[in-house]
């Protein structure tokens, strides 16, 4: 044996240890888990899963807590919700011009939302007053129809109309009188409606902070785009990355065709019946066609409400440089806003939009209702593509509740191969390569 070194307990000078019995084994104190070694098992010992009803209430106390800040910072949430569209908006552009202008993506952000402020700064200064008259103009022109409206079927009371074999006659009806007690619900709101300039401009501080605020957060949403960007494609259930990488093109594809594309037709639809309404003779024509080009976030239901109010002003303007007779004079605004939509829908929407967002009339009515019960005006202009979603995410949950596969058919409408394509990560423009066979002739 060398020197220094201590002696075996198994050696040839150890003396063998006494058997142990049971009793003295289950004496023993339990002994400290071994150190952690940084493998999986020892990771599992140190932090237990969670058990199902932990995981449950875990989930359902989520849920409440995220429920009651909804409803308490509500107002905070919609302006929020505005910001975070408004950058989803901004980000193309700021995407060209960090791709083609090379530069940076903060300096591409502050040079968009610089030339935007100046924008807007211009077109208030240019548009603001001229918005403002008219309207007032409108205001009083909808008191004036309230309140030339009983007279009006006063004189139609007596008529008899014939179509064909039916006849109606409307002293039946009693039009007056039920058009009096409309007036009873309307009457108080007639004498705000006329000050509704006023309290605009009373309100100008408290809008002008909500409008820095929206800019602020879209600018630093616009800003760290690439960050959220990132973290939304790496989120992922296990075992579900192609579920979900489907989904995520899915929604996309819902929330750019009616962000981007309603963006694209309110602005075509807006200019188109200010101009022709300016034409035919309509008064506040800027105004009718600022509303006209809003309600296009309504799809469907929108330009059915515009030609509407469009038609009511028309009739109820009285004279018109064509002289013509306010019957038919309204006729005509209906027959330009049918125009309007044939095209529309026939040649815009087509392009614009495709068949992300195709559901039938009376669901979106319904989800228009429950979106202003909810949230307002923001409820309405969103609930199209919010419905959308839902119905994706609920034909999703139905085939897997019921064993189906949800993408056989495919629960989005694309096809697997053109699918698999879509989701192919694609690089900048100036690093990818053309297709074999397809080389560029000089």
């Amino acid at each position: 044996m060398k020197r220094g070194s201590a002696p075996s307990r198994t050696g040839r000078g150890a003396a063998p240890s006494p058997p142990r019995t049971p009793e003295a084994v289950q004496a023993d104190p339990p002994q400290a888990p071994a150190p952690s070694t940084g493998g999986p098992a020892s990771r599992s010992l140190l932090s237990p899963r969670w058990s199902a009803s932990a995981k449950l209430l875990v989930g359902l106390t989520g849920i409440v807590l995220a429920g009651a800040v909804v409803v308490r910072f509500r107002a905070l949430i919609q302006l929020l919700v505005i910001a975070a569209i408004f950058a989803f908006l901004i980000v193309p552009v700021v995407r060209v011009i960090h791709r083609r202008v090379r530069l940076s993506w903060r300096v591409a952000t502050h040079l968009v939302f610089g030339l935007l402020i100046l924008l807007m700064l211009i077109g208030f200064t240019a548009t603001g007053f001229a918005l403002a008259q008219e309207i007032q103009s409108l205001v009083q022109t909808v008191q004036n129809i309230l309140l030339d409206l009983p007279g009006l079927l006063e004189s139609v009371s007596g008529m008899v109309i014939v179509v064909g074999p039916l006849r109606v006659d409307l002293a039946q009806f009693d039009l007056p009188s039920l058009a009096e007690q409309a007036l009873v619900y309307v009457r108080p709101f007639l004498g705000e409606a006329s000050g509704v300039v006023t309290s605009l401009a009373g309100g100008a501080i408290e809008t002008v902070v909500r409008l820095v605020f929206i800019m602020a957060a879209a600018y630093f949403f616009t800003l760290d785009q690439p960050i959220f960007g990132d973290l939304w494609k790496r989120t992922a259930l296990p075992g579900f990355q192609y579920d979900w990488t489907r989904l995520q093109a899915a929604l996309d594809r819902i929330w750019a065709a009616f962000l981007r594309g309603q963006i694209v037709l309110g602005l075509v639809i807006a200019v188109v019946v200010t101009i022709g309404l300016s034409v035919i003779g309509v008064r506040n024509a800027l105004v009718l066609g600022l509303v006209s080009g809003l309600l296009e976030f309504l799809p469907i239901v929108g330009p059915v409400v515009a030609g509407a109010i469009a038609a009511l002003v028309s009739f109820f303007q009285g004279s018109n440089w064509w002289g013509l007779d306010p019957l038919v004079f309204t006729l005509v605004v209906i027959a330009f806003f049918i125009i309007i939509q044939q095209l529309e829908n026939n040649l815009l929407v087509p392009r614009i939009l495709g068949n992300a967002l195709s559901m039938h009339p009376v669901v979106i009515l319904v989800a228009a209702v429950i979106g202003a019960t909810l949230a307002g005006i923001l409820g309405i202009l969103l609930s199209a593509p919010t419905m959308a979603t839902l119905i994706l995410l609920g034909r999703y949950v139905y085939r897997k509740v019921f064993d189906l596969p949800p993408w056989d058919p495919p629960i989005d409408g694309v096809p697997e191969g053109q699918a698999q394509a879509s989701l192919r990560p694609r690089g900048p423009w100036w690093r990818r390569r053309s297709k074999p066979g397809r080389d560029h002739a000089g």
